[in-house]
């Protein structure tokens, strides 16, 4: 089992790297071996959550990847999930996620070879990453389903048809480093970890309790852009989706999120990264 605390960041190791995908994609890099978190790059327009049905677009994934080894999702809905078909197939990564996301894989086409099916509770070990499968809790969120997905889909999908299911946090171990993709909205059983990928919420108590539970040297804001406009763009805030219905939607606000932790943790860094820049742990904590 993995130890409960922080990691002491031996110096002597080979540096672990991060990019962010933008959205809640995340790949993880160690000599040369890469991880993968909900990479998602088609990125839909709005009204395709209602109407016609959307394939992945291959002219939306960066050129800057080119090849990984292991894929994590989340959970099922398509802005997990929608591109990480094409990315198996062009990279033949193993997929690792819930039953629903592997049904949807299957739907798409991706081996079962290819396909490994996980829950909570479960350790992976995936080359240099150690994995530990953790509970999450998604946010009300209109448009999207949740249940089970549906028997005699074929692609191209609706995006509704990629519905919820068990949904997961991540807590990865790379040699000398704890890092956490926390992606639920309530923050019971979040472990300690050196660094944490979070949700830049404004819910009452969410930032202080998650960084008290995780203890983090490093912040890292995800999650937070607009999924509806191209990755090509300038980077806009999303909105903020109220817990069950109420108060009404309002943007995110990033420089409130690092004043938040700045007084909560102020012995934590926190990163706002560029999409797809790289980023060395070791530098960066």
């Amino acid at each position: 089992m993995p130890s409960a605390g922080a990691s002491q960041n031996p110096p002597d190791l080979p540096p672990v790297q991060f990019r962010w995908l933008g959205v809640a994609g995340i790949e993880l890099s160690y000599q040369g071996e890469s991880l993968l978190i909900d990479p998602f790059f088609t990125r839909p327009p709005f009204l395709s959550l209602w109407f016609g049905r959307v394939a992945p677009n291959p002219a939306h994934l960066p050129a800057s990847l080119p090849r990984c080894e292991h894929i994590l999702v989340t959970h099922a809905h398509y802005d997990h999930l929608l591109d990480v078909p094409l990315i198996a197939h062009r990279t033949l990564a193993r997929v690792y996620g819930s039953t629903n996301t592997c049904a949807l894989l299957r739907t798409c086409g991706v081996p079962e070879a290819q396909i490994g099916e996980i829950h909570t509770g479960e350790q992976l070990w995936l080359g240099s990453f150690q994995v530990d499968v953790l509970l999450a809790k998604h946010g009300w969120a209109p448009g999207y389903a949740s249940g089970k997905v549906r028997e005699g889909l074929t692609p191209p999908l609706r995006l509704r048809d990629y519905v919820l299911g068990e949904y997961s946090s991540f807590l990865v171990q790379a040699p000398g480093k704890r890092l956490l993709d926390w992606c639920g909205v309530e923050t019971q059983g979040a472990p300690r970890a050196d660094v944490l990928f979070m949700l830049p919420s404004s819910r009452p108590g969410y930032v202080e309790g998650l960084l008290a539970a995780v203890q983090p040297k490093l912040v890292v804001p995800v999650h937070w852009d607009d999924i509806f406009r191209p990755l090509s763009q300038p980077l806009r805030p999303s909105f903020e989706l109220p817990r069950w219905g109420w108060p009404p939607l309002r943007r995110i606000r990033l420089e409130r999120f690092v004043q938040v932790v700045g007084k909560v943790a102020p012995t934590a860094k926190v990163l706002v990264p560029e999409p797809l820049k790289s980023y060395e742990l070791n530098q960066a904590l």
